[in-house]
């Protein structure tokens, strides 16, 4: 039988180890498995003689042993789990500067993020994007992800798990390409402990942040974390800021039940967002780049590319509370009672001109304006029961539960023009008001949704080295829209109801102590546009199905220094949304597109002071199925999917001295911005580096990013024809303190 993981450190090591990574009791907890009970884990690490290599890979083994919830309802750790799953924990984000959710989300194989203004924090999983992609906040499902992703500075989280395929059984509707969990810090029962955070660099970035966490007793701890960040951005006049406050309580009320309440607030504010700089003829551009390849000769020009066309009064900003109440009942030694209770409320304002589309005619760029607002409220609430024991000489971690989620969405929609500009003198103007005179479209939108679902998932150790998951899920959705159209002074209602059943069914096999083969099966569903944006033709159109089959491996081999996980996989999607091929004019159901694809991670100690980590990723994305107004677009790829991701980082500590030198190279190669694929972006290669040196309790770290000042873009814009530059070389100094 294996044996638990216990790694080789002191108990001051693992202590802080698992202050940074794992999840408190209360969002964490499960029925200890009897000593006759069997379970796949990692092999044990001999607490007596841990080699300074060994302790280099200590954190990537213990990632594979944490509890999760992104790809599981039972609280199986990675390894157990049959899918490829993610944690990048808070130390990670530190350690590699990943400053917001969409620099750590792009540092996980097969997923693309960009900060697109409508869109903060999209995202791309195995090449399906939007609403593709299923969201949750420490566990807890929320519909509609595009609504409510943000790009919020990740100092506020303990870590971010990132479960890659079809967890529509985990997550619910939508979940097609895959789910991502932020877990916030949550209390810790029995420690006193706190984190400090400051930093400063290029574009007048600043980031301040808190946190701490307050024993009461045995029995009752409480943490808050703050954190404030604003920078001026590297595209003119785009400064922005964001602050979060998190709060939570967990108490003990007696030895079987536990309660925690958490409620977090976040706000973000970009001053005229940048919203993408647009693609203009070659022969008026003044340098000429060969980072966007495009029909007619249109370039990116590098005379440009800090140049903003947005009004200068654009805006785009959040304020979001989440409250949270988890509580647990250990009714037996073998079965828990579990109730989250979740509300969420949000309102969002977009205020700008956000596509610019150059006119050969005028030499100009025609402009468009946008108003949007959002006033969102979430109620959920999920009821479930766990069971971890023996049945039939076999260990089962079995729940079964039911969940209800109600959202009420109110927007205000408004589209139309504003004056054209001079790309190298743009006279930007101000915002319209709100008339018909200047919106052509002005409608205002009351849509509510109410899904409810039941849900079971069993994991049964056949044998101590054998795991079989399966799960299943039925869930029915009704959405009810009101439209109001203020030019016409029109209303129309309608609504639709929506079900459906997914199902998923894994294994995972322990060839050797330490080594896992895992594969599985997924069906899933995915509303074929974002049911709260939805009009009266989306509406009425069934949900689209997908599915899902990978295998791999993951594993810890020579002599516990290093770490290895890769899987293969392929996900379709059928019933998108396409022209009517004898009536191009028509939008119809009938579409399909396919990924194939491979991943690979590895963390190795080559010396005891040498650790290189690195990992790639190869996505072969195209639609099966799909037409235009007036073409065939099968074999055609989707926008924003490279084919090709890599990432290498080493580390080197320095024998003589508490410092260690560290670089990191990453490349993404070429993607399109259009499903016709005519409007091709270069890849690019950034190369980082940094050095970080212990200085009492903490951390200083002198990064350099982009040193090589690379020209390049990373994401495309609602318009084909613009696409965001990242960012140029820049400097920061940090300082990262525990207590």
């Amino acid at each position: 039988m294996l044996r638990p993981f216990t790694p080789r450190v002191s108990r001051a090591g693992i202590a802080l180890l698992l202050a940074g990574t794992v999840a408190p009791p209360a969002f964490a907890q499960q029925a200890a498995p009897s000593p006759t009970q069997s379970a796949v884990e990692l092999p044990t690490v001999s607490v007596q003689a841990v080699s300074p290599a060994e302790e280099l890979v200590l954190p990537d083994i213990a990632r594979l042993n944490l509890k999760n919830e992104t790809g599981t309802l039972v609280g199986l750790t990675p390894f157990e789990t049959p899918a490829a799953i993610d944690i990048v924990t808070q130390q990670q984000m530190q350690d590699r500067g990943l400053r917001t959710l969409t620099e750590v989300y792009n540092s996980v194989p097969g997923v693309m993020s960009g900060n697109l203004p409508g869109e903060p924090g999209v995202t791309s999983i195995r090449g399906f994007s939007r609403g593709a992609v299923g969201y949750m906040l420490d566990g807890m499902q929320v519909p509609d992800p595009l609504m409510v992703s943000r790009n919020y500075d990740s100092f506020s989280f303990d870590r971010v798990e990132v479960l890659k395929g079809p967890a529509s059984v985990i997550s619910g509707n939508g979940a097609l390409a895959g789910t991502i969990n932020l877990v916030t810090k949550q209390p810790i029962l029995g420690q006193n402990t706190g984190q400090a955070l400051l930093s400063y660099g290029s574009f007048d970035t600043l980031r301040v942040g808190g946190d701490y966490n307050v024993a009461l007793g045995q029995n009752a701890a409480v943490r808050a974390s703050a954190l404030y960040s604003q920078s001026n951005g590297y595209i003119t006049d785009t400064g922005s800021e964001t602050a979060a406050i998190t709060l939570g309580a967990t108490v003990a009320l007696s030895d079987r039940l536990t309660t925690t309440t958490s409620v977090d607030y976040f706000h973000d504010d970009y001053q005229t967002p940048y919203q993408g700089t647009p693609l203009i003829a070659r022969s008026a551009a003044l340098s000429p780049s060969s980072v966007v390849s495009a029909p007619g000769g249109m370039v990116i020009d590098r005379a440009l590319w800090n140049r903003n066309y947005n009004v200068l009064n654009g805006e785009m900003k959040s304020d979001a509370v989440w409250a949270r109440n988890r509580t647990e009942y250990e009714l037996t030694d073998t079965w828990t009672l579990r109730n989250d209770l979740n509300y969420y409320t949000a309102d969002r304002r977009w205020a700008n001109s956000e596509d610019f589309t150059y006119n050969p005619a005028t030499r100009l760029l025609d402009r468009t304006t946008t108003l949007i607002t959002h006033d969102q409220q979430v109620w959920s609430d999920q009821l479930s029961a766990r069971y971890d024991g023996m049945i039939a000489n076999m260990r089962h971690r079995f729940a079964i539960g039911a969940d209800y989620i109600h959202t009420n969405f109110d927007s205000e929609r408004r589209f139309g023009t504003t004056t054209p500009v001079n790309p190298y003198f743009p006279n930007r103007g101000y915002f319209p008001v709100d008339t018909s005179a200047n919106f052509s479209t002005r409608q205002n939108y009351d849509s509510q949704v109410d899904q409810a679902a039941v849900f079971a998932e069993d994991a049964i150790n056949i044998t101590s080295n054998w795991l079989v998951v399966g799960g299943i899920r039925y869930e029915a959705i009704q959405l009810d829209r009101q439209i109001y159209n203020l030019n016409t002074l029109s209303t129309s209602s309608f609504g639709n109801n929506y079900e459906s059943v997914t199902w998923r069914l894994g294994t995972v096999y322990n060839i050797t102590p330490g080594t896992a083969l895992f594969a599985q099966y997924n069906q899933a569903t995915v509303p074929v546009t974002t049911l709260l944006l939805s009009n009266l033709a989306n509406a009425s159109f069934e949900l689209s199905t997908g599915n899902s089959i990978e295998a791999g491996i993951k594993s810890t081999f020579w002599d516990n220094r290093a770490v290895a996980t890769a899987s293969v996989y392929q996900i379709e999607q059928y019933n998108i949304l396409t022209r009517d091929p004898a009536n191009p004019s028509l939008t119809v159901q009938g579409g399909s597109m396919r990924s194939r694809g491979a991943e690979a991670e590895l963390a190795v100690a080559i010396t005891d002071q040498l650790k290189l980590t690195a990992n790639a990723s190869y996505i072969n994305a195209e639609f099966t199925q799909l037409w235009s107004a007036g073409s065939n677009l099968a074999g055609n790829r989707p926008p924003n999917v490279p084919e090709w991701t890599y990432f290498l980082m080493a580390d080197y500590k320095l024998p003589t001295l508490p410092m260690t030198l560290s670089a990191s190279v990453q490349y993404v190669s070429s993607f399109y911005t259009d499903n016709a694929n005519t409007i091709e972006v270069a890849g690019h290669t950034v190369l980082d580096a940094w050095a970080s040196y212990e200085i009492g309790r903490g951390t200083l770290r002198l990064r350099g990013r982009n040193l090589t000042n690379a020209f390049y873009a990373d994401w495309s814009g609602y318009s084909s024809s613009q696409v965001f530059l990242g960012a140029p070389r820049s400097v920061e100094l940090s300082y990262a303190a525990k207590f």
